[in-house]
């Protein structure tokens, strides 16, 4: 089965392909000059304008294109080295060759690409040296001369413009890619974002609590600040289900999101902890001025009227609040401590806040 085309191929087909034909010229004056028979003319035609074909067709059909391209290379340095040296080294073809077929390895191979251009014209130097000897006659016309400057002149300025496109190209994709990898993060963020959000209120989650908190209470470790929970709980949320439908019960929840929102100071959290039920972490905030922040919360919420489908509904808070260091260091158990406050609060006949504390001076009693 005939192996996919490698653009590496490709590209030696055509860089092949427009060097030897501008060879054909160039050399084909030096035949001239030094007047040589018809077979050298005819070799000249085979290896020029024939041999590129039958080197791409190899690499092609090879199950592996890419090293088959890299020894036509090293063919293409056996085979000119060897009409270097028939033709007795003259300077100026020698030079261009040489020059070419460098450009042709190092761009693959590097510095490496040097050594084996070396080596393999050496080899065909020495095959032309124990079929018919060597001879050195590096004169070449003025014409050939100039030809050999226009040609690799000519050669030169592809393998730039090649690089030049390439380069252009290369930067294009590093573009899109860098678009696609920005698209792909804040893709991601958006993902991160709503996965940790209630979708219902647009409050964070339980699960963005669990994390914030753990982090929260590092930190407060560390420097010695206070941090205090506010658990929030809708009184009576059930009723308010069953008279206006789950429909207006989530309007009341969407209420409660929004004026919590707009109470929380910058580092607070709010959240929606489950159900009917809400938390608020205040950061480095003592218990004393998060039991005031609290009182406003609930007054105003006790205020308010959520209308919904032409009826309005009204409602109340009740609240447990614990802080840290005094009612818990860990947060299950300072989560366990807002709970059992605000369990407190709704044995206390709801609407009102009770603080963790006060449950310890309540067992002490």
């Amino acid at each position: 089965m005939e192996a996919q085309e490698h653009w590496v191929v490709r590209l030696n087909r055509r860089n092949r392909t427009v060097f030897f034909a501008l060879m054909v010229p160039v050399l084909g004056t030096h035949l001239v000059f030094i007047q040589a028979g018809l077979l050298e003319w005819i070799l000249l035609a085979l290896q020029f304008l024939l041999y590129p074909q039958l080197a791409y067709w190899r690499a092609r059909r090879s199950a592996d294109p890419l090293r088959a391209e890299m020894q036509n290379l090293l063919i293409d340095d056996v085979l000119l080295g060897m009409w270097v040296a028939s033709w007795g080294f003259p300077l100026w073809i020698a030079f261009m060759l040489f020059i070419s077929t460098c450009l042709n390895l190092m761009i693959f191979h590097g510095r490496r690409g040097l050594s084996k251009v070396i080596l393999a014209m050496l080899t065909g130097v020495l095959v032309v040296a124990l079929v018919d000897g060597l001879r050195f006659r590096p004169d070449t016309s003025l014409l050939t001369a100039s030809l050999c400057m226009l040609a690799l002149t000519l050669y030169l300025f592809m393998f730039a413009n090649d690089a030049y496109t390439r380069g252009v190209a290369l930067r294009q994709s590093r573009k899109q890619l860098g678009i696609r990898v920005e698209e792909i993060t804040s893709l991601q963020a958006q993902l991160q974002e709503q996965a940790s959000r209630d979708p219902l209120t647009g409050l964070f989650n339980r699960r963005h609590l669990d994390r914030m908190l753990a982090q929260e209470l590092a930190e407060c470790r560390r420097s010695g600040a206070g941090l205090t929970l506010v658990m929030i709980d809708i009184d009576r949320f059930k009723a308010v289900n069953d008279s206006f439908g789950h429909l207006a019960g989530d309007e009341i929840l969407r209420a409660l999101a929004d004026l919590l929102l707009r109470h929380a100071h910058e580092g607070d959290l709010a959240c929606r902890f489950g159900g009917e039920e809400f938390l608020w972490m205040m950061p480095r905030t003592p218990v004393a001025v998060a039991l005031r922040r609290s009182e406003a919360l609930r007054k105003e919420f006790e205020a308010m009227r959520v209308s919904f489908e032409g009826r309005d509904m009204q409602t109340t808070l009740s609240f447990g609040i614990a802080g840290f260091p005094d009612h818990g260091s860990e947060p299950t158990l300072l989560l366990q401590m807002a709970d059992k406050a605000l369990y407190a609060a709704k044995l206390q006949g709801r609407k009102c806040i009770v603080d963790a504390g006060q449950l310890a001076e309540t067992a002490d009693a």
